[in-house]
């Protein structure tokens, strides 16, 4: 009677196990022809997944149009992604005693801030948390001109002048505005406390200490060339696919903290996953106060360097989202899935709100394919 027990446990769980990995294998499945039915959409796509069980990536499309194929290993443009990295090194800072969250922003850059509207009132906190009131060098018609136009990368000095003596959107700490000069000065005040500078602080503090052995900060760097992997950039014009490689990179060369990081879908998803899941990355006490979200219109929205959103079907998602000339990306950590998605393509949704929107949809569907 035991035996026959047994066996009918045994054949039960069994049974379940083929049903759970015939489950994910068909959801996988649906996920690769979500992927290449939207390359009508996009030339490119990478997606990867971290679960407690397992991570795998999925591809469609093309690195570089009609002559190399998406690989796994592909480098993407993250964007704005790149500010959680730069807010978990103000958290890591602020743990070694060098940063103060709630010092007034003109106790690390007091030349600078003298030329910025709320400069000498506003808080490191603030700029973390896009509640500063500072406009954007994007709201400035003449960056984007020289952007177009002029020699890339930018110097932070040429950054910083598209804002300077510029109207303050609001008081500090009344509203949320996402901006991505915060960043900037973040990376700033980064350089101020460290001996070798934000990038150096990044990279060996995060990047390497985490084994992101495919993740590059290439922003401020001497480099004029991309790293070795990273796929081609494309921004839709008129209904064709125009390269854009060169200003993309050039951009994301001069954005320091604000972007600046090239890395593979897997090395993104991993990094949410330890930050968010394992919690191995900063203390306790940092996570905490990095989940603390101000709010917008009454909603929960943005952390320190974390974006906070709920899925159509109501799944709270933490991370980040970025937005390129030639890149679109997604982020997120769903905690009550244990499981970190990310999404990323080369063409561009920086100034291209349909395909924004497309990317936004692709995503939706995507999370609800795996996660519902």
């Amino acid at each position: 009677m035991k035996k026959f027990i047994l066996l009918v446990v045994v054949i039960f769980i069994t049974s379940c196990s083929n049903d759970d990995s015939n489950s994910s294998a068909d959801r996988k499945a649906l996920v690769q022809q979500k992927l290449d039915k939207a390359l009508s959409n996009f030339p490119g796509l990478s997606l990867s997944v971290n679960t407690a069980s397992g991570n795998y990536t999925l591809v469609a499309g093309d690195a570089l149009i009609n002559e190399k194929p998406m690989a796994a290993s592909a480098l993407h443009y993250m964007q704005s992604i790149s500010k959680t990295f730069t807010a978990v090194a103000v958290l890591k800072l602020k743990e070694e005693g060098k940063i103060n969250l709630d010092a007034r922003v003109n106790t690390y850059l007091p030349d600078i801030c003298n030329h910025l509207p709320n400069g000498n009132i506003i808080t490191v906190r603030q700029l973390l948390t896009m509640t500063s009131g500072l406009p954007d060098y994007l709201d400035n018609d003449q960056f984007l001109n020289d952007a177009v136009t002029g020699p890339l990368p930018m110097t932070s000095e040429q950054v910083l002048s598209y804002i300077y003596n510029q109207a303050a959107k609001f008081a500090p700490g009344t509203s949320f505005g996402y901006c991505n000069i915060n960043y900037h000065l973040l990376a700033l005040i980064i350089d101020r406390v460290t001996p070798n500078g934000h990038r150096k602080y990044i990279t060996d503090k995060i990047i390497n200490t985490i084994g992101l052995s495919n993740t590059y900060y290439i922003a401020g760097s001497a480099s004029t060339m991309a790293p070795q992997g990273t796929t081609a950039s494309y921004l839709e014009i008129d209904g064709a696919f125009t390269d854009m490689s060169h200003l993309q990179l050039g951009t994301v060369l001069t954005f320091i903290g604000d972007d600046g990081i090239v890395a593979s879908v897997q090395d993104i998803a991993g990094f949410y996953y330890r930050l968010l899941h394992d919690k191995t990355v900063l203390s306790p006490a940092s996570l905490e106060e990095m989940k603390v979200a101000v709010s917008n219109q009454g909603t929960p929205i943005y952390g320190l360097g974390l974006y906070f959103y709920k899925t159509n079907s109501g799944l709270q998602a933490i991370g980040h989202e970025g937005s390129g000339i030639g890149a679109g990306a997604y982020a997120f950590y769903f905690p009550s899935k244990n499981t970190s998605v990310v999404l990323c393509t080369n063409a561009g949704t920086l100034t291209d709100a349909i395909k924004e929107k497309q990317l936004r949809t692709l995503y939706e569907e995507i999370t609800g394919i795996l996660l519902e």
